[in-house]
């Protein structure tokens, strides 16, 4: 029998041989829920370091393809506009509408004892995030996220799995006008069960509670968050 033609483009043994290696088995159990049931819809919202400054309300988000910072943080971390690189990319929203960044700059950042750096891409607009890590940083340092868990997992030095809670309360206090905390009221204050007597013909009215949306915004978000005292005291020094 001819031998089959070897593809050059396919990597080696020992290339496999390290991937394999990298790729750990990430599982996630019913032990790793923040929240102890699955009636919830909360994204994953962290506290984080740029450098050595505290950030919270930062989102990691796999549906996003890009990390975005708004402008008024790069503001407060004392970043001149005239440091953002220039940049041809696109945002584009969920109903297809685009907008182009004032420009994009690579920052350090820890999220947990998650070091890393990541290039943002800086908006004007207003938003309930101070910082979104998106997909690109999520693949580069080998994460696997679990909005139902609100953790997520990563590979620390290609050996040991770690793991990384998001807050329970990312929104407090003058922050609560945000829309997104009403993802975050007490799991069971909205939410109805279906009555055991309905028929599961798949036809129903849908019962998902969507809580109460017609919460506005107005004006820009303040900042008073970052003046958190448990941020101002990092718990480890940063070598950054």
């Amino acid at each position: 029998m001819p031998e089959a033609p070897r593809d050059d483009t396919q990597p080696s043994c020992s290339e496999c041989h390290h991937v394999q290696l990298k790729v750990h088995a990430i599982t996630f159990t019913a032990k790793d829920m923040l929240v102890k049931d699955n009636k919830h819809n909360r994204p994953l919202h962290y506290t984080g370091y740029i450098g050595s400054t505290c950030i919270e309300r930062v989102p990691v988000d796999p549906g996003s393809a890009l990390s975005i910072i708004p402008k008024r943080l790069l503001y407060f971390l004392g970043i001149p506009r005239y440091q953002l690189s220039a940049t041809t990319t696109m945002i584009y929203d969920f109903n297809a509408g685009s907008s182009h960044p004032l420009g994009k700059i690579r920052l350090r950042c820890r999220i947990g004892n998650l070091k890393s750096e990541v290039t943002c891409y800086v908006i004007n607009a207003n938003t309930s995030y101070n910082l979104l890590l998106g997909r690109h940083w999520i693949h580069t340092n080998w994460i696997v996220p679990s909005t139902l868990h609100q953790c997520f997992k990563y590979v620390e030095d290609d050996t040991t799995v770690q793991m990384v809670f998001a807050e329970k309360q990312p929104f407090k206090g003058v922050e609560n006008y945000f829309t997104d905390t009403l993802l975050y009221q007490e799991i069971g204050k909205t939410s109805k069960e279906p009555s055991p007597d309905n028929d599961d013909s798949g036809n129903q009215e849908d019962s998902e509670s969507e809580g109460d949306m017609s919460a506005t915004l107005v004006g820009e978000p303040i900042i008073a968050w970052f003046n958190n005292p448990q941020c101002n005291n990092p718990s480890e020094d940063d070598d950054e």
